[in-house]
């Protein structure tokens, strides 16, 4: 079996890399939600469960940063302490996707950018890729180079809202969701790069990872149009 200290010293992609990975991801949510938040936690009227939401997806992103500092500083008792709680951190982040996109719809509150069926399928399916990869690490959790590329490979799944909330959308036209979806690729994409810079060659959790969200791209659009996506949505309300 594969320890972390022995596969970090195996793998020849430093540990700052992973974590500026992860501080350019973090700089994304910041970037998009620092666009709408302030103004949605102004408002009485805001939902609850988009408060609730809101605060499990900003413990994420924290531990995402967390997470690779404390490998880099050595600390790899504390990062397995944290990774326990980062567990059901990634489950809640499940629930309160779903719960919020639900809502989203069911109150009509989707951008105008995306149809509501393209919307609902893309966020579950945002949600349920995230689950999978974060999964997948867990079990993995003792071989240090699957573990954290995985882990990496989550957080980059669920960039789009922040990417939806930063990019001028409605600019794009009817190519929105491809531009973001092109823009969260290139950022996913930093991870299996640097594989070939410092090893020659493209680590296979990095082939797991990208080619499972880039399939769920590809699906949204015939499902979001379907006439089960069009369904889920008049029996929300939406």
């Amino acid at each position: 079996m594969v320890t972390i200290e022995a596969a970090a010293r195996r793998d020849e992609v430093s540990h700052g890399f992973y974590l500026a990975w992860s501080l350019v991801m973090a700089g994304v949510f910041i970037a998009g939600f620092s666009q709408t938040v302030p103004d949605d936690f102004a408002s009485p009227r805001f939902p609850l469960l988009l408060m609730v939401h809101g605060a499990v997806f900003t413990g994420w992103i924290v531990l995402t940063i967390a997470q690779p500092a404390l490998v880099m500083a050595g600390d790899i008792g504390r990062h397995r302490q944290l990774g326990i709680a980062g567990a059901g951190l990634a489950a809640a982040m499940v629930a309160m996707g779903v719960s919020a996109t639900v809502l989203t719809v069911a109150t009509h509150n989707v951008p105008s950018f995306f149809p509501k069926g393209i919307f609902l399928v893309m966020n579950l399916l945002v949600i349920g890729v995230f689950g999978a990869l974060v999964a997948a690490a867990v079990r993995l959790r003792r071989q240090a180079d699957w573990h954290k590329r995985l882990m990496l490979c989550a957080t980059a799944s669920i960039l789009g809202p922040g990417l939806g909330r930063f990019l001028p959308m409605p600019a794009f036209g009817d190519f929105a969701p491809l531009v973001m979806f092109a823009l969260n690729d290139a950022i996913l994409l930093a991870g299996p790069a640097a594989d070939l810079v410092a090893r020659r060659k493209v680590h296979p959790a990095y082939v797991w990872g990208v080619a499972t969200v880039v399939a769920s791209q590809v699906l949204i659009g015939p499902l979001g149009l379907s006439p089960l996506a069009k369904a889920a949505v008049r029996a929300l309300g939406g």
